[in-house]
């Protein structure tokens, strides 16, 4: 009997930085991913830095067993 272990979606998850024509300022934003590539979920906001970024994803799933 196999195990029954369950995957959790989204499988693939990306950070994405964009910058600001104006003043060259870097904001990020993440998105997930399902396996057939589709987007489930994204980031509510952009963030300063990627790791306010990673703790917002974080919250959401990003990196959970």
């Amino acid at each position: 009997m196999a195990p029954n272990d369950r995957l959790r979606p989204p499988f693939r998850w990306a950070f994405i930085p964009s910058q600001n024509a104006k003043d060259g300022t870097i904001r990020w934003t993440w998105r997930a991913f399902t396996q057939t590539g589709e987007a489930a979920m994204e980031s509510k906001g952009s963030f300063e830095t990627l790791t306010d970024c990673m703790n917002d994803a974080k919250a959401m799933g990003y990196g959970q067993p």
